[in-house]
């Protein structure tokens, strides 16, 4: 029962984190803007005006069971075109004895959005989401092997036209 409660707080401190990030890059360009770049010649981050952000997560480490399912997209010929840029990551991640999950991909139809090795907590979808092209929004995501099955989630706005992002926690949609 205490872990379950746990599990609820992270879950809701990783949505509130979320719904942060607009106001932190707001207030981050206003600091910025009326910075004196003598008294603080670092400019501010996004990330000194999250409030919610969990400072010690490691997001930059490419997963081994999403290595391995990216390796055999690859292999399909299906591989989504961002992981160009991150392949580096992906072959050094990659592990001869990964066990590959029984869900490997979600999709969406345009195959602008996948995110790989997806786990469910409740209704959210946590992966490595792959992310080609400018996206906002709910976005439907249907599974590779077992076409019927769809999800409705949120896609985080970035100013990015095509990211890689290990362990993002992706918001049911309506």
């Amino acid at each position: 029962m205490i872990s379950a409660w746990g599990h609820l707080q992270r879950i809701k401190k990783e949505e509130a984190s979320i719904t942060e990030m607009p106001l932190a890059q707001l207030t981050a360009l206003t600091a910025n803007i009326n910075r004196d770049s003598k008294k603080a010649p670092k400019p501010f981050g996004v990330e000194d005006f999250c409030l919610f952000a969990d400072k010690n997560r490691k997001n930059d480490q490419f997963p081994p069971e999403a290595a391995a399912i990216a390796l055999q997209l690859r292999h399909e010929g299906e591989c989504p075109e961002a992981l160009i840029g991150c392949w580096q990551a992906v072959l050094s991640a990659a592990q001869q004895t990964t066990k590959l999950p029984d869900v490997r991909v979600l999709w969406s139809d345009d195959r602008a959005v996948a995110i790989l090795a997806p786990v469910w907590e409740g209704k959210n979808i946590r992966g490595t989401l792959v992310v080609s092209s400018m996206v906002d929004g709910p976005v439907v995501l249907r599974d590779r092997d077992r076409p019927l099955l769809t999800y409705t989630v949120r896609v985080p706005a970035r100013p990015h036209f095509a990211y890689v992002s290990a362990g993002e926690l992706l918001l049911a949609g309506s």
